[in-house]
């Protein structure tokens, strides 16, 4: 359990304390006076703590990031990776299944929102028949896999190209969350894209596996440099293991290669801590970040490692919501059906193109699906309140509200629903409750004053 400390955060003007298993947020009135009170129970923890650990906290149906860490570096606390902005999510972000694959063992029926830590089995293969027979046989070891496959059991979670501005990543159609298994094919499972301007400044908490693909060493090995080359998988221990490709004099006689030639670094997206930088320059050249890097991203978006079908290509560099976008997202859905957030998405887009009666029909698809989708149902809420139906609508939004409590569009949704319904009490709440959960939520102020004294 963490120890007790308060943390004020400059750029978004607010109070932490942490202690007693919980994080508690308020901000200050002009009086001194807290206000904006928020408190989450600590329930869960990210990380070993050699670098960070980062905490969760249990909603509604949902795992939510606090966003406060604790960083050895610091030997103390700060905000989370992401969080060191004006307009971090506080604790209102969703950890999704993409986070818990990479942090948390393969579910057992029935517990997926009860996450344990990662197992043998993350590398070994299911443990069913090596535990009803005990033999070498019945239990997948790495080192017999080709040097790819080897490499492609650590990418599995150590392959990220971009923490933010581009999806990075997209799983084959039909392909669940943990349905990976070591020893098949990475490209089976998922795609990787990356942004098609220059790597070389970009230096991310997650990029050990995104810059060793780009080393020079690697590309040289002809694929046979692969993570347990110098990292003993069961220790974390790296080994110095320059010499066996390396034969010079200077190799030879160096016992730390790694200390000039993968210098520890500050990450772009969490300056708080120092990894490895894997891209082995042979000159090191870089200046440290003294801010978290959120620059935004508008160029194009490439295939990385794995080579992507041009539908699927087309997909991740669509920003726009247009005709385009629909028939891209038609296409996809034909080969997978049960996509429920590229129905969401789908849904989303025919909606701002105005195109209400197919935006419904694809949403209620998706919730059929997953009923609690927040993102479905703040559309269809929407979509059924511009259409004078505020009853349904409202039906529909409290559902989401019911099911994401945390989530401040939603009761900003449900507000304006209340206030073109004439129960402005109703409204006021809903603002009120909007604004303490996203106290920057400028929108929901507005309403808020907009409502005056009615």
């Amino acid at each position: 359990m963490p120890a007790s400390a308060s943390y004020y955060h400059r750029l978004s003007n607010r109070h932490y304390t942490i202690g007693g298993g919980k994080l508690r947020r308020h901000q200050l009135d002009p009086q001194s006076q807290e206000i904006n009170v928020l408190e989450k129970s600590i329930d869960l923890a990210i990380g070993s703590g050699n670098h960070a650990i980062t905490y969760l906290s249990r909603g509604a149906g949902t795992l939510l990031e606090l966003p406060l860490s604790w960083y050895a570096a610091e030997k103390g606390y700060a905000m989370s990776p992401g969080y060191d902005r004006p307009d971090h999510l506080d604790m209102r972000r969703e950890i999704s299944d993409a986070c818990l694959f990479c942090h948390a063992a393969y579910p057992t029926p029935g517990s997926f929102r009860e996450p344990k830590s990662i197992n043998c089995e993350r590398c070994h293969g299911s443990s069913a028949q090596h535990l009803s027979k005990p033999q070498r046989a019945t239990i997948l070891n790495p080192a017999k896999l080709s040097p790819q496959r080897q490499l492609e059991v650590c990418l599995q979670c150590h392959l990220e190209t971009a923490s933010q501005g581009i999806t990075d990543s997209m799983r084959q159609p039909g392909r669940g969350h943990f349905s990976y298994r070591p020893g098949e094919p990475l490209s089976s499972y998922k795609l990787y894209f990356d942004r098609s301007d220059s790597s070389e400044t970009r230096f991310e908490v997650n990029h050990a596996g995104y810059r060793l693909l780009q080393s020079a060493c690697f590309v040289k090995s002809n694929g046979r440099l692969t993570c347990t080359t110098c990292h003993d998988p069961h220790t974390a221990q790296a080994r110095n293991a320059c010499a066996g490709c390396h034969a010079s004099k200077h190799a030879k006689e160096t016992t730390d290669c790694a200390g000039c030639h993968m210098p520890k670094r500050r990450t772009t997206d969490a300056i708080h801590v120092s990894m490895t930088d894997h891209a082995i320059p042979r000159n090191r050249s870089f200046v440290e970040p003294v801010r978290e890097n959120h620059t935004p991203y508008d160029g194009p978006v490439v295939s990385f490692y794995t080579k992507a079908d041009p539908l699927t290509l087309a997909i991740v560099n669509q920003r726009d919501a247009t005709s385009r976008t629909v028939d891209l997202y038609r296409q996809h859905l034909r080969r997978d059906p049960d996509d429920v957030a590229a129905l969401a998405a789908l849904g989303n887009v025919l909606f701002r193109l105005n195109r209400r009666t197919e935006a419904m029909e694809v949403l209620a698809r998706a919730l059929r699906l997953d009923p609690s989708h927040v993102g479905a149902l703040n559309t269809l809420g929407v979509a059924q309140a511009t259409q004078g139906d505020y009853a349904k609508a409202i039906t529909t939004l409290e559902k989401a509200r019911a099911a994401h409590p945390d989530h401040a569009l939603t009761w900003l949704n449900l507000g304006v629903t209340y206030e073109a319904f004439e129960q402005p009490k109703k409204a006021r709440d809903c603002y009120r409750e909007a604004i303490r959960l996203q106290p920057d939520f400028g929108e929901a102020r507005q309403r808020l004053a907009g409502l005056g004294q009615k």
